[in-house]
């Protein structure tokens, strides 16, 4: 009955590729003041809004597996050393996102 609601295989995979993605493209310690920084956020930010709005056309989140994803976002970020502030900041853009692309879901 309640399967598949805590299914979260997928949503830790897709959790676990955005943090291997900020790490790529911001590693820990990074200045959006130079150019390649500004210009690597801008891609990542790209990337990511892609990637949210092709997960959400196929996976249905409910509000376990939201909170779920957001968790496994802030615990990877915080791991790798990112600043509290950034991750708290992060996790909950990334949660408007999914939300927006939930609402835009055509299936």
């Amino acid at each position: 009955m309640f399967g598949s609601f805590f299914n979260t295989a997928e949503v830790d995979k897709y959790a676990d590729w955005i943090v291997s993605e900020v790490k790529r493209y911001l590693p820990p310690g990074f200045d959006l003041s130079t150019r390649n920084m500004a210009e690597r956020a801008e891609h990542l930010n790209e990337r990511i809004a892609k990637r949210t709005f092709e997960f959400t056309q196929k996976c249905r989140l409910n509000i376990y597996k939201k909170a779920h994803l957001a968790a496994r976002v802030r615990e990877g970020m915080s791991a790798n050393g990112y600043p509290e502030s950034y991750v708290k900041s992060f996790s909950f853009d990334l949660l408007t996102r999914i939300q927006v692309a939930s609402n835009q879901r055509t299936g």
